[in-house]
């Protein structure tokens, strides 16, 4: 029998146990200097209850092993509970609604979903930007009071549509002193006696009051959002009031709506302002590394506004925030219960239900795991991900009850960090020393600086984002040519392309696979890979595409990974097939975990690899690496399918027949599986007097095309024919004339190309005419203008005032601009070219399957917009506001939880 060990504890006082050694106002601090005087475990005795705190870290690792210990809700977050409820950060294990709001609320915290809040975390980023820019030398700057404004700003705008317009106020929102006091309150709750807490009427009418105000916001949100309607917002509270889980089709209830609100304001701001004000502080204190960071943002911040794709550039921004994080984690520590009595360090006991608190400043600092200078600031520590030690890390907390927003805290990070940086001098003028300023969150006390702008930024330099769209797959090996003549006589090339995806990152992948897939003239079929265990074919090629989450696979690829696992050796024999792994390496621990075990199990059961695993990091360049593997991959598969058919060569005839789906000449229509549906009904609900009609569209589906409740309604869009005649009548053309698209490997896999295609239906449904002009667009139209003044007036409006007031505010377009300016000779085949696809738009449908179910109903309202060259009318709900009864229409069936 093992030799129990002695577990030290701090002097108790009585009843109050260990209180006294603890100060109120920043606890932490006190259990940091406890565990430098009693080692990396000691118990705890606080009001009562025992608690032992972690910071070494061997017993990390083993206490952060989730099948012997859950995260455990008490004291602080107890106390919290009376305004966060069951949210996601607070719910206890056994209550339902953390895993139901957990899978209806991931998918906003994509790769894909990240993407469109990057706009909308520049907006609030300017705005301070700007604030800083405007103030005078001697001026001084409350580094956490502004970060506060920006993250609240932020989090408001990107998960509710909400303004709170932080920087446009003299104090803070109410909303702010209100979850502070309450913040700090349930903090000191946890270190008095119960009769205290009792006696404190005042403390607790604050209390009380303070949550009534964050109660009145949330309430006014959800309130606006649903007398507003549907107005195609795919946010955190689209998904709160609109989505169900897809494991048991049950909805959030509005009382858990509300603390799910409560919840994403106070940690989505919270965390992240502390995190920037460390930064911050770090930088100003560590020259070497400041002057290292700026030759890294001039190096990738080119204009005023940074692209997505330039914030993934900002490796080593990213990296301070790292490490500002291991040295003052902003969420200093968690509480775990232990499932089972368990020994850990081999000798400590632990009982069944006892609670463990680990410590994370501490363990952040362990000198085991992070060598001699682990209390120095040193971000080439995260340089290669694969050598932070594992469990030694924990900003985010641990497994599944991780922070669901980790991926959203650190892009918006790096942005601001990354912009504050691009302008100005950081200036510590007061000398500043840090104090510690904790309520449940950590960040620096009374921290003020001064800034200097580095340089004036030309605002008509605004970064252009990489086009999107199919990845080149053309590639440059000598083979390609030969053989993607060789394809086109295969008459068996058909690709399988199962996905496993929570967040839709894999699924979109998989889409994308599929489209080019078709590009090269091979059928496809995707889907979820539980619905392919046990009959993998063995024609053609199966393509995987994966993630991780927590090392477990996701929700619809758990069945397949267990009967794989089971598949005796040699059964998947004749099954040729590649894995492509989506995953994010700031989980390093998990990184790839699944694809990889997939991959080596398909091989071990007999399987044949056609091309090797590819794998790509969210957090990192994720087009990139995915472009590197395909351009090898499809190579692979084309000379597979060549081999193939050569081994099963018979004789036939020379001629070949390919019947053609009218929507061939819209590829948006096969990348989103649509078909075409008629409009029964077209009624208005209420008038446009005021500039906007509301609308009820009966929609009557396709045989076989079926939809559940809650499902939203996809529809691709025409351009209005009066715009359609504008352009060609702009270059003289015939819309009745047909034409033939070639592309050399260009990213535009939204044009039909290599076939022939009437123009009219080129520029009605491939191309969006109305769509605003873009900075890029509008150097190019000014490189074209051959008119001096025309071009200069052109370049004007690239000046970021002007754009805004211009041309973002008038939703002016290409068309509109090469109609004014004649002399720009721009080539139609660019303009085709530059202009963006037309993109879907959802409704939701508020029909019922069981009532009416090959017949979906949706309501749809229709703006205009007024501006100096004409009326724009919102594209899509005015598209379907004019279409009659009997029209055909474009549509698909999107699930929101898939």
């Amino acid at each position: 029998m093992k030799e129990v060990g002695y577990i030290p504890q701090p002097k108790t006082y009585g009843p109050l146990g260990n209180y006294p050694l603890i100060d109120k106002d920043t606890p932490t601090l006190s259990l940091c200097k406890l565990a430098e005087e009693f080692g990396p475990i000691y118990r705890l005795t606080l009001s009562g209850s025992s608690s032992l705190v972690i910071s070494g870290h061997k017993l990390a690792t083993e206490v952060c092993d989730e099948s012997r210990f859950f995260k455990n809700i008490t004291g602080d977050l107890e106390n919290v509970r009376a305004f966060s409820g069951d949210g996601l950060f607070t719910s206890r294990i056994e209550e339902p609604n953390w895993q139901k709001a957990h899978n209806i609320l991931l998918p906003t915290f994509s790769q894909q979903a990240m993407k469109g809040y990057h706009s909308m975390m520049v907006d609030i980023a300017l705005q301070l930007i700007q604030k800083w820019a405007r103030l005078n030398p001697n001026e001084s700057i409350d580094v956490p009071g502004d970060m506060t404004r920006l993250t609240l700003d932020t989090i408001g705008i990107c998960g509710f549509n909400y303004r709170f317009n932080s920087f446009y106020r003299e104090t803070h929102s109410p909303f702010i002193n209100s979850m502070v006091r309450a913040l700090q309150e349930a903090m000191h709750q946890s270190g008095r006696l119960k009769i205290q807490n009792t006696l404190m009427v005042g403390t607790r009418r604050q209390f009380t009051q303070d949550i009534e105000t964050m109660f009145s916001l949330v309430d006014k949100i959800i309130e606006e959002r649903k007398a507003n309607g549907d107005q195609g917002e795919i946010d955190l509270l689209t998904r709160m009031l609109n989505g169900k889980d897809p494991q048991t089709g049950e909805r959030l209830d509005d009382e858990n709506i509300r603390y799910q609100i409560i919840t994403f304001l106070i940690a989505g701001h919270e965390t992240t302002s502390g995190l920037l004000s460390f930064a911050l502080y770090f930088l100003l204190k560590n020259p070497k590394v400041r002057e290292k960071a700026y030759q890294e943002v001039d190096r990738v911040l080119t204009g005023v506004s940074p692209s997505y794709q330039q914030v993934l550039q900002l490796t080593y921004v990213r990296m301070i925030l790292q490490e500002s994080l291991r040295l003052w984690p902003t969420a200093p520590g968690f509480e775990l219960t232990a499932r089972e009595d368990t020994i850990i360090g081999g000798k400590y006991a632990i009982k069944k239900g006892e609670v463990v608190a680990l410590l994370l400043p501490q363990l952040h600092r362990d000198k085991d795991a992070w060598g001699d200078d682990a209390d120095e600031f040193r971000p080439e520590r995260f340089e290669d991900p694969d050598k932070v030690p594992h469990h030694a890390y924990k900003p985010f907390g641990n497994g599944q009850r991780a922070c669901i927003g980790m991926q959203f805290a650190l892009h918006e990070a790096t942005l601001v960090l990354g912009m504050i940086l691009q302008n100005f001098e950081l200036i510590d003028h007061t000398n500043y020393q840090l104090s510690i300023q904790q309520t449940l969150t950590i960040k620096p006390e009374e921290f003020y600086i001064r800034v200097k702008q580095r340089k004036k930024q030309k605002l008509d330099q605004s970064s252009q984002e990489p086009e999107v769209g199919a990845v080149n797959i053309r590639g440059t090996d000598s083979r390609w040519e030969q053989i993607k003549t060789s394809i086109a006589r295969v008459n068996h090339a058909s690709l399988l392309i199962l996905y496993g995806s929570n967040l839709g990152t894999a699924e979109r992948t998989a889409r994308e696979l599929s489209t080019n897939a078709g590009s090269l003239g091979i059928r496809s079929e995707m889907a979820p890979l539980d619905d392919w265990l046990g009959k993998l074919p063995k024609e053609g090629v199966v393509l995987i595409v994966t993630a991780s989450y927590n090392g477990k696979p996701p929700n619809n690829a758990r069945k397949f990974v267990q009967w794989l696992e089971g598949v005796e050796a040699g059964a998947l024999q004749g099954v040729t097939y590649a894995v492509f792994g989506c995953g994010d390496r700031n989980w390093a621990n998990t990184y790839q975990d699944v694809p990889r075990f997939i991959d080596e199990q398909l091989t071990l059961k007999g399987a044949k690899r056609l091309s090797l695993r590819g794998e790509a990091d969210t957090s990192g360049d994720f087009e990139k690496q995915l472009e590197d593997w395909q351009k090898r991959m499809w190579l692979d598969v084309m000379e597979t399918f060549i081999l193939q058919e050569n081994l099963e060569e018979k004789d036939h005839g020379t001629l070949t027949i390919q019947f053609m789906n009218d929507l061939s000449d819209v590829p948006l229509a096969l990348k989103y599986n649509a078909v075409y549906a008629y409009i029964k009904e077209n009624r208005e609900l209420e008038s446009a007097n005021c500039g906007r009609s509301i609308r009820q569209v009966e929609i009557i589906l396709p045989d076989g095309l079926n939809y559940q409740e809650g499902d939203q309604i996809g529809v691709l869009p025409k351009n209005r024919k009066e715009h359609v005649e504008r352009i060609l009548q702009r270059f003289g053309l015939n819309g009745n004339d047909h034409l033939i698209m070639r592309a050399d490997g260009r990213n535009i896999a939204h044009l039909p190309l290599d076939r022939p295609v009437r123009l009219d239906d080129l520029l009605s449904q491939n191309v969006d005419l109305q769509a605003t002009v873009t900075h890029a667009q509008l150097r190019e139209l000014a490189a074209y203008t051959v008119c001096p003044p025309h071009k200069r007036e052109l370049e004007a409006l690239l000046d970021e005032i002007t754009y805004e007031q211009q041309v973002e505010k008038n939703g002016m377009s290409m068309l509109e601009l090469l109609e004014k300016y004649e002399a720009c000779e721009m080539p139609f085949e660019r303009v085709i070219e530059l202009l963006p696809p037309l993109q879907p738009k959802y409704y939701t449908i508020s029909s019922s399957p069981e009532n009416s179910p090959h017949q979906a109903s949706i309501m749809i309202g229709a703006d205009s917009l007024e501006s100096e060259c004409g009326v724009h009318l919102g594209m899509l709900d005015h598209y379907l506001a004019d279409c009659r009864p009997e029209e055909k229409i474009i549509m698909f069936i999107s699930t929101p939880e898939s």
